[in-house]
Parts: C-alpha cells; sequence; structure tokens
C-alpha cells in the first residue's frame, strides 16, 4: 500500500491522514485507477514498480485537489465582457497526470490506450479519456 511518506516523496504535497482514513484514500484510488486502466485488481507495490506508485500517488493528488467539487466557475474577461462558465478540473487532472505518466501508463494499462473512463459490458475498453 502507498504510504503517506511516498505520496509526500512522489507529489512534493505533505498529508497527515489518520491510518484509517488514508487507507480508506488510497484503497478507493486502487479501484478507480485500476478501473481506468482497464485491470482487475491493482498490482501490489513493490521496489520492482515504484513508476507504478508515483502514478498512483499523482493520480491521488489530483483526485485530492479536486475533493468535493469536480466542477469550478471560472471567468474569462475580454475588455469590458465577461463570461462565467463550470470547467471539468478533475478531468483536467487526469489528462494532465496522463500526459505527464504516459510511458508509465502504456507499461501498466491493459485498455491499449492509455486511461478508460467509461467501460460498457463486453466494450474491450473502447471509450477512452481522448488522450
Amino acid at each position: 500500500m502507498l504510504t503517506q511518506e511516498q505520496y509526500n516523496l512522489f507529489t512534493g504535497q505533505y498529508v497527515s491522514y489518520s491510518e484509517t482514513d488514508w487507507t480508506a484514500i488510497v484503497s478507493v484510488a486502487n479501484i478507480r485507477l485500476a478501473s481506468f486502466l482497464c485491470l482487475d485488481e491493482f498490482p501490489e507495490l513493490t521496489d520492482d514498480n515504484l513508476d507504478l506508485a508515483e502514478l498512483l500517488a499523482n493520480f491521488i493528488a489530483g483526485v485530492l485537489k479536486y475533493q468535493g467539487g469536480a466542477d469550478v466557475l471560472e471567468s474569462k474577461s475580454v475588455r469590458n465582457f465577461t463570461i462565467r462558465f463550470k470547467t471539468s478540473s478533475a478531468a483536467n487532472a487526469f489528462s494532465l497526470i496522463a500526459r505527464n505518466y504516459a510511458d508509465t501508463i502504456e507499461r501498466y494499462s491493459e485498455c491499449g490506450l492509455g486511461f478508460s473512463v467509461e467501460k460498457q459490458k463486453g466494450c474491450g475498453c473502447d471509450k477512452y479519456f481522448g488522450f
């Protein structure tokens, strides 16, 4: 299991959760990341797959950043005209992770093309995040 110390090392972000809360966060992230990678279960982390631990840590960082609200209201202004709109910042975080860790995702993904964000029964992971 990814430790809080490993999370700090791989992300540069310090967290201090209770053991119970951290275990829950990592467990959910393992399930979600395994699903996105079209794996039946998330592999056990060892010294031989530290790149996977780094991917998991940064995946968790992306999830925690947008915890409680995936859509963020943004505004853009040009001269005296302003428009407000919702953006899917969580999706942007996953897109950034996919770009930064493409080699690791390719190594472990069973989808054939990186993350799969929507799977249908028997689909063979044919709907991708678009990276």
